[in-house]
């Protein structure tokens, strides 16, 4: 019997990872296609600095609780949705997924002075809202010195919408394979897929300018409904 070839438009389209939920719209699809990145050596060593710290941390919740798994599987057919928990505890509350973040020291100080970043709460309440969960704990540390910044988080349906309005937006591209119009804001000059975007730096510098703050479409819910923690269960 003749063996079927699989072609490249044949494979089963990629699930949606979760770290994208607060990313662009653009780069969202570009990712789900499959586009290509370009990361520099800072970016490079930056990840895997956050990767060694990323697995400590792991270690340090599984010596101190015994309610706990780390890497947990999420996948679900109804979002979409396919990826990893770092961590989910099992609390007198219900189950409790724990995120975890590294930055740099300046990023680190926006933080705790203004709150979490757009895209660390966004997939902490995909977390949430895919598996129905009790609540979550984002755990943001500085890279190197080591401060450390806690935030809890409640189940939100404003949330629970607007990433499902997201991810819908993103398979519709995706099924198409067409880009959807850019998202500009000044993450687009970090960002490790620019020259999608843009013919060159100057005209990326020259849009960035023009149109510095980031407008998702819809309208993102609001991030400010965080509560501070000092421990990761409190």
């Amino acid at each position: 019997m003749p063996v079927a070839k699989t072609t490249k438009n044949s494979r089963p389209p990629r699930s949606f990872p979760p770290s994208l939920a607060g990313t662009c719209l653009r780069y969202a699809v570009m990712e789900v296609l499959g586009f290509g990145r370009l990361i520099d050596e800072e970016s490079q060593l930056a990840m895997h600095a956050g990767s060694a710290l990323h697995k400590t941390f792991q270690e340090e919740l599984m010596r101190g609780r015994a309610m706990c798994r780390v890497e947990v599987a999420v996948k679900d057919e109804t979002w979409g949705v396919s990826g990893r928990m770092d961590a989910l505890l099992e609390t007198g509350k219900g189950a409790l997924v724990v995120e975890y973040k590294t930055v740099a020291s300046q990023r680190f100080d926006a933080i705790a002075a203004d709150g979490p970043l757009f895209s660390h709460w966004a997939q902490l309440q995909l977390y949430i809202a895919v598996g129905q969960l009790a609540g979550g704990v984002l755990v943001v540390d500085e890279r190197p010195q080591g401060r450390r910044i806690i935030f809890s988080a409640d189940p939100d349906p404003s949330w629970t919408v607007w990433l499902k309005a997201r991810i819908s937006q993103v398979k519709q591209h995706q099924s198409m394979r067409k880009l959807p119009e850019r998202e500009i804001s000044s993450a687009c000059l970090t960002c490790d897929r620019w020259r999608r975007c843009f013919a060159d730096p100057d005209v990326r510098d020259r849009e960035v300018v023009a149109h510095p703050q980031w407008e998702p479409r819809p309208v993102a819910p609001d991030t400010r409904r965080f509560h501070l923690a000092s421990d990761i269960v409190s």
